[in-house]
C-alpha cells in the first residue's frame, strides 16, 4: 500500500514549510536587533526614553526663579492688574530690560489669606503646596487683608506653618514676607493686629518682614491708586506696587542666583 510513503512526504513538506517560516522569523528578529544597536550606538548608548542622569546642580534654573504667593493684590482684579498691567509682569519686564531676566511664578488667589480660603478654596499654605517650585531662589509672600479679624496666636501659627512649608518645598530659596496693605491711613485695628502677628512669626523664623502699614503704602495721596470698589489697586496701583516690589526683589534676590 502507498499510504506510508504519502504520509512521509506530507511530513517532509510540513517540516520544510515551517523551517522556512522560522528562518524568516529569525531574520526579522536579527534585523530588529541590528537596528536597535545602531540607534543605541548613534545616541551614545542612551535610549531616547531614558535620558542620562543630570550632573549635580543641573536641575537649577538657568535664570533666578522668583515665586510670589498672595491674594488679588498679586493676581489682579477687575479694578486693575490683569495681564501686562499686573505688578508682577511689570517687575519681570523691568528685570528683562536690564538684562537681568528672572522667571516669575505667580501663585495668587483672590480672597486667600494665611487662614482664610479664597475663591479657589486655597489658603496661602495650600497655594504653596499647589504651585511653589522646588527650584525657587526667592519666595515672596504678600498679604493679606482677607484674613480679617483673627486670634493673634492663630495668625502667628498659620504664618509659622507657611514659612516652614516654603522652606521644606524650596529649601534653597530666600523667603521674604510682606504684610497686609490697606487702602489708606485709616487702618482697622484687626489688620494691625494681623500684621504684628505675622511679623512676630517671621522674626521667630528668621524671615525678613516688610510692613506696608508702617511704610504708608496707599496712604494719603497714594490712596488714588485704589479702585472705585475701595479695595483693589487699579492699573496705576499695580505700577505703584511694581516700583516697591522691584526694589524689594532686587535687594533680596540671592547673588549666587544672578545669571
Amino acid at each position: 500500500m502507498d499510504f506510508p510513503k504519502r504520509t512521509n512526504r506530507n511530513r517532509s513538506s510540513f517540516l520544510f514549510r515551517h523551517a522556512k517560516e522560522l528562518g524568516f522569523g529569525v531574520l526579522a528578529v536579527v534585523a530588529v536587533i541590528i537596528a536597535v544597536l545602531a540607534l543605541t550606538s548613534r545616541d551614545g548608548g542612551v535610549s531616547p526614553s531614558a535620558p542620562a542622569a543630570a550632573a549635580p546642580g543641573a536641575s537649577r534654573a538657568a535664570v533666578p526663579n522668583v515665586d510670589i504667593i498672595g491674594d488679588s493684590y498679586v493676581a489682579g482684579s477687575d479694578q486693575g492688574g490683569y495681564g501686562p498691567t499686573n505688578w508682577t509682569k511689570i517687575v519681570g519686564s523691568r528685570f528683562y530690560s536690564e538684562s537681568r531676566p528672572v522667571d516669575v511664578n505667580v501663585i495668587g488667589y483672590a480672597g486667600a489669606g494665611y487662614i482664610v480660603r479664597g475663591s479657589d478654596k486655597f489658603t496661602f499654605g495650600e497655594a504653596a503646596n499647589n504651585g511653589l517650585r522646588s527650584t525657587s531662589d526667592l519666595v515672596l509672600v504678600f498679604g493679606s487683608r482677607n484674613d480679617g479679624k483673627q486670634d493673634p496666636t492663630a495668625m502667628a501659627a498659620a504664618a509659622t506653618e507657611l514659612f516652614a512649608r516654603v522652606r521644606e518645598r524650596a529649601p534653597q530659596a530666600k523667603l521674604v514676607v510682606v504684610g497686609p496693605a490697606w487702602v489708606n491711613e485709616h487702618v482697622p485695628d484687626f489688620i494691625v493686629a494681623d500684621s504684628r502677628a505675622i511679623s512676630r512669626a517671621a522674626s521667630a523664623a528668621g524671615v525678613g518682614f516688610v510692613d506696608p502699614l508702617s511704610e504708608g503704602w496707599f496712604f494719603g495721596p497714594d490712596a488714588k491708586y485704589i479702585g472705585p470698589d475701595g479695595v483693589q489697586p487699579t492699573d496705576a496701583g499695580h505700577q505703584y506696587l511694581a516700583t516697591k516690589m522691584y526694589d524689594l526683589i532686587s535687594k533680596n534676590l540671592p547673588a549666587k542666583a544672578t545669571p
